[in-house]
């Protein structure tokens, strides 16, 4: 993946940040369109409205960087986002118009890529062609790991939760060494296994996604149960901040706040989660840090 030049002064936008908020790389997000946005409860309104409230959110937090999968934002916010390619099956296109679309930077992530959603691993013979161009042309792998939201298998009837183990990418990461691959959602609750990949697999990197911001349940207790090891661990380098905020752009404000939360966390451990480890990985070049 060729390397890319962040400069703040060509996204005027981010000059209204607020004084002494440090750069966020938001390594998870999606985008949508006037005929796929769903104004889900809670969500704004309309599309326009979601538009607006994304951009003034990446104003306050100072966001200047972001992988988003699907759809499209105003321009202000595509000129900073590495276009994703979403899919929960084989991809829509035969090899050489996948290819095509990485030179064109269509595709610049493999990712969201969900194949549990349905009922299939990414070791499936099917994707073996697209995972070897994705390695030889240094395209990351954004691979939904962990769960889905409660009572997802009634839409997707293929969904089995066994399907979000980590440990199901052994033979990929064998098989294509080099590949860059991230854990979306760390795994979670399969977090162990997340671990045990990581140790066994220096390449291999995780995104915290919606379990920064999902406050039922257990997985309030996970996150903190897999940033307390992680970091015991010496595997903090290799975690980066994702919101997953979907149709909830206030999902972004919870979820960075819940992260500055964890008090066992020092300053060096959150801006490498923040934005460090997204620079490392996706071969950024750092802005200057007010």
């Amino acid at each position: 993946m060729k390397k890319l030049h962040l400069f703040l002064f060509m996204y005027p936008f981010l000059m209204f940040a607020q004084d002494g908020i440090k750069p966020i790389i938001d390594v998870h997000l999606h985008g949508y369109s006037e005929r796929t946005y769903r104004p889900l409860p809670g969500a704004p309104e309309s599309y326009e409205a979601f538009k607006s409230e994304m951009e003034a959110t990446f104003k306050k937090f100072n966001i200047v960087y972001a992988v988003k999968s699907g759809g499209t934002y105003d321009d202000n916010l595509e000129a900073i986002m590495l276009q994703g390619y979403e899919s929960n099956n084989y991809p829509k296109m035969d090899t050489l118009e996948f290819k095509k679309q990485i030179d064109e930077d269509k595709i610049q992530v493999w990712g969201e890529f969900l194949p549990m959603f349905n009922g299939l691993t990414i070791t499936d013979p099917g994707f073996a062609p697209y995972l070897k161009i994705c390695e030889r042309e240094e395209v990351p792998i954004a691979l939904h790991t962990g769960r889905g939201p409660p009572n997802i298998y009634k839409r997707y009837t293929k969904f089995r939760l066994q399907l979000g183990d980590p440990l199901l990418i052994d033979e990929v990461l064998i098989k294509y060494p080099k590949l860059k691959i991230y854990l979306m959602h760390a795994g979670i609750p399969f977090h162990e296994n997340t671990l045990a990949v990581m140790d066994q697999y220096p390449q291999v990197y995780c995104d915290l996604g919606a379990v920064l911001w999902v406050d039922q349940g257990a997985t309030p207790i996970y996150v903190k149960e897999f940033l307390k090891k992680a970091k015991a661990y010496g595997f903090i380098d290799r975690i980066m901040y994702g919101s997953d905020a979907m149709y909830w752009p206030h999902h972004i404000e919870k979820s960075i706040q819940r992260l500055n939360s964890f008090e066992f966390l020092d300053e060096d451990d959150k801006r490498k989660i923040f934005y460090e480890n997204a620079v490392e990985f996706f071969g950024l070049e750092h802005l200057n840090e007010r």
